[in-house]
């Protein structure tokens, strides 16, 4: 009878890679991206299930490490939105590190080198956020990232004998599992809120914490939530710093849970999301390279700063010599002018690892209407889909 895998959960962090990497066997690695949200449409009726016995089938993978992905997936359901899982066979015993996030990642399998492509997007392209929520009764500031949302701070608007403001103390930070602030009322002793924001000393006293935040540079982004008039008043209140970090409003109580706070402002998250990508896409289009042979090229002299890849970097091919150079074109007769030796054909996705360990470039995978976009960029007919933000 076998032993079931010997696991290592963690959440996604700032270190996971950091963590994970060490961990990991060089080869024969089974590495595994699956959606495992309860709630979605495609989950249902067996359909993760199959979904994820065609990625297993599709990479060849061995039995062992297959049932133990399979073994999984009812526990994965009860704990995250996307779970990546990566398994190897350790003298007869399954190994598995598994990393749990609530970010929406693109599903994928491979068996061979670990496949760290999809955390390096999670945590490069996952901008820090914070959500400022505003009615007549409260002010709350919370951080989203990396898919989590933490309250920071909480201002209540309430009328007492000094006629100033209740701060309340925040808990250790629990990712959606935060009471609503309604919820941490005492039940027999009613506040009296004030129905006028206290000649606008409430929305300063807010604005300050935000701006001390922005100062140590908690976040890149703004998102104003709250009443129609909360919005208002304080979106009139910021200065031009704080203007430019705005990306968007949505409506929600605020006396909510986060985790509902979350659900309202993800329409607002996902445009915000698309903002950036465009906003580098076009800084790359005007200002720097596209196209496979001179974005590569760049790449290999320590000129990028940001590679941004169409889709999942698993279509565009490539040819890598001995040395690990990389060309976006098979060289004549298939020899390397720097080694005179062969090339070996790889897709990009493949060689990625390599060339941020070499140049400490940041990749970005782009899709939707971004990648369409890059697409019809390509200079050549061999590979398409490439573009970079060069650091000079």
């Amino acid at each position: 009878m076998s032993t079931a895998p010997t696991t290592h959960h963690s959440q996604l962090g700032n270190a996971t890679l950091t963590l994970l990497e060490p961990a990991l066997p060089v080869r024969r690695v089974l590495s595994i991206v699956l959606d495992v949200s309860p709630g979605s449409v495609t989950n249902q009726g067996g359909g993760l299930h199959l979904r994820a016995q065609h990625l297993l089938d599709a990479v060849d993978a061995p039995a062992a490490l297959a049932a133990a992905v399979m073994d999984d997936l009812d526990d994965a359901q009860r704990r995250t939105h996307t779970r990546l899982s990566f398994l190897w066979d350790e003298h007869g015993h399954v190994q598995r590190q598994t990393v749990d996030t609530q970010l929406q990642l693109d599903e994928t399998s491979r068996y061979g080198a670990p496949d760290l492509e999809p955390l390096h997007f999670a945590l490069e392209s996952s901008a820090r956020v914070l959500l400022a929520v505003i009615d007549d009764e409260w002010g709350r500031l919370l951080s989203v990232h990396l898919g989590e949302i933490t309250e920071l701070y909480r201002l209540e608007n309430v009328l007492d004998t000094a006629d100033t403001f209740r701060v309340h103390v925040m808990p250790e930070p629990d990712a959606h599992s935060l009471e609503s602030a309604a919820e941490e009322a005492p039940r027999n002793a009613p506040v009296q809120h004030k129905s006028a924001q206290q000649g606008g000393r409430f929305h300063h006293a807010l604005l300050a914490q935000v701006q001390r935040l922005h100062g140590v540079g908690a976040f890149e982004k703004l998102l104003i939530g709250g009443s129609v008039r909360g919005r208002a008043d304080f979106r009139a209140q910021l200065g031009p710093d704080l203007r430019g970090t705005v990306a968007g409003e949505f409506a929600a109580p605020g006396d909510a849970t986060a985790a509902a706070l979350l659900t309202a402002a993800q329409a607002a998250l996902l445009s915000l999301e698309e903002q950036l990508e465009t906003a580098i896409l076009d800084e790359a289009l005007e200002r720097g390279l596209y196209g496979g042979a001179p974005t590569l090229a760049a790449v290999q002299e320590g000129r990028v700063a940001q590679l941004l890849v169409s889709g999942s970097g698993s279509a565009q091919r490539v040819w890598q010599d001995t040395s690990g150079y990389v060309y976006a074109q098979v060289p004549a007769s298939s020899v390397s002018p720097l080694t005179g030796g062969g090339v070996t054909e790889r897709a990009l996705r493949e060689v990625l690892p390599l060339l941020r360990r070499r140049y400490g470039v940041h990749v970005r995978f782009l899709t939707g209407a971004r990648a369409q976009r890059l697409d019809t960029q390509q200079l050549d007919t061999q590979m398409g889909g490439l573009a970079a933000v060069l650091r000079y």
